[in-house]
């Protein structure tokens, strides 16, 4: 049976399965929706046109309500549509998005941005003992080993490495670097409800010291932000990667970002767009936290998704962005 006979057969029925639920979640009920938007010809004398435009505002309606209706576990969470501009034109959803939260791993974004702003990325640095006794040497940094800057924001973000961004912040200092960090999110990028102690987003070694917080909506709109920023992009979409530094020693990075690993999965996330990138955070203060950017329908800009304070950031990233993206489907 030819696509347009399916979708004759699919409409004509439309009166017969008013009861019927029409949010089941298929690829069919999208495409056949596109369909009539793009080719209303092909139906019109086939169906009484009142009574399609009813369903399908039914259609929309029961989407923004699932929308509204979404729970996460998460403390914080938004969804939001920007144009390739940078310009947010609308909150998709959000939970708590102005509560400010520790980040965790998320740091090395703004860390990575700071560089970028500051620094000759071919310059060469040299890694010091302080910098490989940062907890957890996900990149394999040597002591003493000779490296660019621009590979140390791929350590940085790639493998999420502790030593990396704090071999990178240790050439001006930790705290300047710090302050160098807060300077670009208040002053440069107006971003107000964001702070930073230290380039990693570790967690403080004892309680009640101060540590890197943000919030959701300021996340989301500083992630608007790295559009123009083509290199962290790419990086961000980088599923695995090998190279040598400027002394010969080897690296091999793969991604801690699951959807990177999994975006040609169509049976594992019906309806995930394209992934552009996003990166991934964890400590025990700050819980799982999550920064994902998605093509938004018809190549209309970006979908920008953040989570934070999550004990499932991959599962209820998955949730939001399956309920968000088909929403935007059927519009």
């Amino acid at each position: 049976m030819s696509f347009k006979l399916l979708l004759i057969a699919f409409a004509v029925s439309i009166p017969l399965w008013c009861g019927a639920n029409v949010l089941q979640q298929n690829l069919e009920q999208v495409f056949f929706i596109q369909e009539i938007k793009n080719n209303p010809q092909i139906l019109a004398a086939q169906i009484n046109q009142q009574i399609l435009e009813e369903k399908l505002r039914e259609i929309y309606i029961a989407e923004e309500q699932e929308i509204k209706s979404l729970e996460l576990i998460a403390e914080s969470a938004i969804s939001v549509k920007v144009d390739t501009n940078n310009r947010i034109q609308k909150i998709l959803f959000e939970k708590n998005s102005d509560k400010k939260l520790p980040i965790a791993s998320l740091t090395k974004l703004i860390t990575s941005y700071t560089v970028l702003e500051n620094y000759d990325l071919d310059e060469v640095i040299e890694i010091s003992e302080q910098a490989i006794s940062q907890e957890e040497n996900f990149g394999n940094l040597l002591l003493g080993e000779k490296i660019t800057v621009e590979d140390l924001i791929y350590i940085s973000l790639i493998a999420s490495s502790n030593d990396a961004a704090y071999a990178l912040a240790e050439q001006i200092g930790e705290k300047a670097f710090a302050d160098l960090m807060n300077l670009e999110m208040q002053k440069t990028l107006a971003i107000e409800n964001t702070h930073f102690v230290n380039s990693t987003g570790l967690d403080p070694d004892e309680p009640d010291i101060e540590y890197n917080y943000s919030t959701a909506r300021d996340l989301a709109k500083f992630t608007g932000h790295l559009i123009d920023k083509p290199l962290i992009f790419d990086i961000l979409s980088t599923l695995e990667i090998k190279f040598s530094s400027a002394d010969g020693t080897f690296h091999h990075l793969k991604t801690t970002n699951q959807f990177l690993e999994t975006r040609d999965d169509s049976e594992r996330i019906q309806w995930l767009p394209n992934v552009v990138g996003g990166k991934t955070g964890w400590t025990p203060l700050a819980g799982g936290c999550l920064i994902l950017i998605l093509e938004a329908p018809r190549n209309d800009g970006y979908l920008i998704n953040v989570i934070l304070g999550s004990n499932d950031k991959f599962g209820e990233m998955e949730k939001m962005i399956n309920v968000i993206w088909k929403s935007l489907w059927m519009k």
